[in-house]
């Protein structure tokens, strides 16, 4: 198991931020495996920009929240191909708002609270991407998890988010290259998931 956490650890950017032990222990519960894989998805992502511009390396910043949680920041900057990439984990726990319980409420949500309290967790790994070379677009994605457990145990889940290619000037074959390569991922699953997520 120390040969596994080590691998574990050479994959990511920094420890977890519930940290292996506790990921280990919860592994089958769905928000420790979506926490695994933000935290893969970093560091795939960290270590493929860098690949790219070799003179420049990522600065690895760690945050905690006082409330719960905390998260890694990963900004490569001033390289020779990019001005600026970052790619973010945040993973965050408490106990939801009235304000937010309301407001779920009224979108249809039956929550049921204990002693008036929501424990939630909320999770994603999101990125922009800056090249210097103004015919490469800039590339944004960001994907979440949100979780809350109601008075019973019961946990209630969402997953979100969504990516955008926002170039200075057009080329087509970026645009197109980009929509196929989405298509093909959601395909794999349903043929039915790329129209409507582009439509959203």
């Amino acid at each position: 198991d120390e040969k596994e956490e080590e691998e574990l650890r050479q994959r990511f950017m920094a420890p977890p931020v519930s940290g292996l032990r506790e990921l280990r222990r919860r592994r089958r519960e769905l928000r420790s495996r979506m926490e695994l894989l933000i935290m893969e998805t970093q560091g795939e992502v960290c270590r493929a920009l860098a690949a790219l511009d070799p003179g420049a390396a990522f600065a690895v910043d760690t945050w905690e929240r006082k409330e719960g949680g905390g998260g890694i920041s990963c900004v490569l900057q001033d390289g020779e191909v990019f001005e600026k990439a970052g790619v973010n984990v945040s993973v965050v726990f408490g106990l939801l708002s009235e304000e937010a319980a309301r407001q779920m409420r009224s979108r249809g949500k039956s929550l049921k609270a204990k002693d008036g309290k929501l424990p939630f967790c909320a999770m994603g790994v999101s990125s922009v991407i800056h090249p210097k070379n103004p015919h490469v677009p800039t590339m944004h994605f960001n994907y979440r998890y949100f979780e809350i457990e109601e008075a019973d145990g019961t946990k209630q889940w969402w997953f979100g988010g969504g990516t955008d290619l926002t170039p200075t000037y057009l080329n087509e074959e970026d645009a197109v290259h980009f929509h196929k390569t989405l298509k093909e991922a959601c395909d794999k699953h349903d043929l039915k998931l790329y129209p409507k997520y582009k439509k959203w």
